[in-house]
């Protein structure tokens, strides 16, 4: 099961919070996980490896240096994902039951909604990995369009061989898209996917621009935000439908380094 959360929040006092507020949004999803399922929240804590969520920045407050000014009254949101039956079935009973207020970085903040509909938000939604890949595994004979734009919506990068990559590589996207899919989904897809993606798709277009990301405790790194066009040289039906349901499965699974403490979220554009 795939789930996208969103907390619809109110600042009921002004206040001034750290631009990234990434770690802060990912230990209220710990708190929050923990209060329904303690033994889940500790294994997810303690386990090495890929993750199965993301957590946003907060989106609220006018950035200014590295602060985020935040007024009184003004209004935003947060958005956790789960991409396992387990953390989904936590994020719906919390749509169900939600909290009245949340605390981050020792600020609290009103919540005003909660949804998974993405009828009422447009970063919200469920399905099931069933019904998200059939589409693209059972698709018909039309041939999938060979052209795929990312919006990154957040500070975004890559870590290869302990090298930071502030770019969107084919194979990095994709590749990392795979690694996520394989490890949560019920159904595999072709290892090969990686090798396609470096060997045959391109950026054709981009508009992006570098960002300063949080690394480790007082450090920064530099990532991108912006979109890029990617482009399949070869147009395969089966592959090309293999890159459709992973760049859509980016919403979900975020992308690049560090998607579980708010870098990486990611949608596709339709153009």
């Amino acid at each position: 099961m795939l789930t996208s959360l969103v907390f619809s929040l109110v600042a009921p006092t002004a206040a001034n919070l750290p631009q990234s507020l990434g770690r802060a949004s990912q230990s209220l999803f710990y708190r929050l996980l923990d209060s329904y399922d303690p033994a889940l929240a500790a294994n997810l804590h303690d386990a090495e490896g890929i993750k199965p969520y993301t957590v946003s920045n907060l989106v609220l407050g006018k950035i200014g240096g590295k602060r985020k000014q935040i007024a009184a009254g003004q209004t935003g949101w947060l958005r956790f994902t789960g991409l396992t039956t387990d953390v989904s079935r936590i994020l719906l009973t919390i749509a169900q039951n939600p909290p009245d207020r949340i605390e981050m970085d020792g600020v609290l903040f009103a919540v005003t909604g909660v949804t998974i509909d993405p009828a009422v938000h447009p970063w919200a939604g469920r399905i099931s990995y069933q019904d998200f890949a059939a589409p693209y595994l059972l698709a018909g004979s039309a041939r999938p369009h060979r052209h795929i734009t990312l919006s990154f919506e957040s500070p975004t990068t890559f870590r290869s061989q302990r090298k930071f990559i502030p770019f969107p590589l084919p194979e990095q996207v994709f590749g990392g898209l795979l690694m996520r899919w394989q490890q949560f989904a019920p159904v595999a897809l072709n290892p090969e996917v990686r090798r396609f993606a470096a060997e045959t798709v391109a950026v054709s277009r981009y508009r992006l621009r570098t960002t300063s990301l949080p690394y480790k405790q007082k450090g920064m790194q530099v990532g991108f935000i912006g979109e890029a066009t990617f482009t399949a040289l070869n147009t395969d039906r089966y592959w090309l439908n293999i890159l459709h349901l992973l760049a859509n499965y980016a919403f979900y699974s975020g992308v690049g380094y560090q998607a579980t403490v708010g870098l990486g979220q990611t949608r596709v554009v339709s153009k």
